[in-house]
């Protein structure tokens, strides 16, 4: 039953990143008028011209990762930075907004605690 509700939250997890970096180039998820702060702080981001793109490419191949079912460890770890930078960028600048990314990391992290056999030996200390 475990291994069922694993395969289900990292399939759910990998859709969910393919869909949302993809969005990142395609502009297809229709999206509401954001707060003056919330588009101030999302306008910062998109004048560097790199960053939205690396985050977009990034959430695209984890999410392929994820439901190829192949570096699953790797691609948890690869997506913790961005899954904290998506949980404080809704808390600093909006907060009504910070459900899906909250869930989101909470995915990553039990995804993680899920394969920390596969991180013991990075973990244990040198003797």
């Amino acid at each position: 039953m475990k291994q069922k509700v694993n395969l289900v939250l990292r399939i759910l997890l990998g859709l969910m990143l393919v869909l949302f970096g993809a969005n990142k180039f395609g502009h297809f998820i229709p999206m509401g008028e954001p707060a003056p702060e919330v588009a101030a702080a999302f306008g910062g981001l998109m004048a560097v011209k790199f960053i939205l793109p690396t985050v977009g490419v990034v959430e695209t191949l984890v999410g392929l990762v994820l439901l190829s079912n192949r570096f699953v460890s790797l691609a948890l770890v690869v997506l913790v930075p961005i899954s904290y930078s998506i949980v404080a960028f809704h808390l600093a600048f909006d907060p009504a907004g910070i459900g899906g990314a909250l869930f989101v990391a909470v995915l990553n992290v039990y995804l993680l605690l899920t394969k920390k056999e596969n991180f013991n030996a990075v973990l244990t200390p040198n003797s």
